[in-house]
């Protein structure tokens, strides 16, 4: 059991304690307090990498946009809490830094061209992979595995829509915070799509492992 493991099943049980709950809603509290945690500790993590390299709002948007698609779409996880933290620093905080010394960069007929062909990747995978379920979360129910799809699919509508507006935006006023928002938001749900097809999940794996994980035994076991 890891350090926030056992702080989480401690904070649940006094709660619990306290208020004579359950068992079982002692559980609840418990894996909620382990969520609120290791996503604290990821956006402290991927905070701390934006200020230090000069890709703060970048490495933020990239990395909600790409969280919000996730909790629709589901996708490989790493094993632990630190690697979870660590690999997403180092994901968003490259996309980040991608963004804004390569893509700002590019031609506009380009860079138009590259999100139109990132968004029909994205809905392509959405429409055939999503929602992946983990070992924690098998998503055997077919009728939520059906409302996730939907909502990944509207979510991903949402974004495509952003992304025109704020495209327009740059058009009528060459601001170019309006273009690096709209590549944030499709680098985001880009990467998020990415973890949900076999080559996401074998750089995931590497990574994890490499961290002492053993994320490719629970990928196995989901199938």
């Amino acid at each position: 059991m890891n350090s926030i493991e056992k702080i989480s099943k401690s904070f649940a049980h006094v709660v619990s304690t306290n208020l004579s709950l359950d068992s079982d809603h002692e559980e609840v509290l418990a894996y909620g307090a382990f969520a609120l945690i290791q996503t604290i500790l990821s956006i402290l993590a991927i905070a701390a990498f934006g200020l230090v390299f000069g890709v703060f709002a970048e490495s933020m948007i990239i990395s909600f946009a790409a969280a919000i698609l996730r909790k629709f779409s589901g996708g490989v996880h790493a094993t632990k809490p630190l690697n979870c933290a660590v690999i997403g620093m180092i994901i968003f905080g490259v996309l980040a830094l991608l963004v804004k010394h390569v893509l700002l960069n590019m031609e506009f007929v380009y860079l138009t061209g590259l999100l139109i062909a990132e968004f029909v990747f994205v809905f392509y995978v959405m429409f055939k992979y999503s929602p992946v379920g983990s070992i924690n979360k098998p998503l055997k129910n077919a009728d939520k595995r059906k409302r996730l799809k939907k909502q990944s699919l509207i979510f991903t509508a949402g974004m495509l829509i952003s992304d025109i507006v704020l495209t327009g935006a740059y058009i009528h006023t060459y601001n170019i915070q309006f273009l690096s928002i709209a590549l944030c938001i499709s680098t985001g749900i880009l990467w998020q799509s990415i973890t949900l097809v076999s080559l996401g999940h074998i750089f995931i794996e590497t990574l994890d492992n490499f961290m002492g994980g053993t994320t490719i035994l629970n990928r196995r076991a989901n199938k």
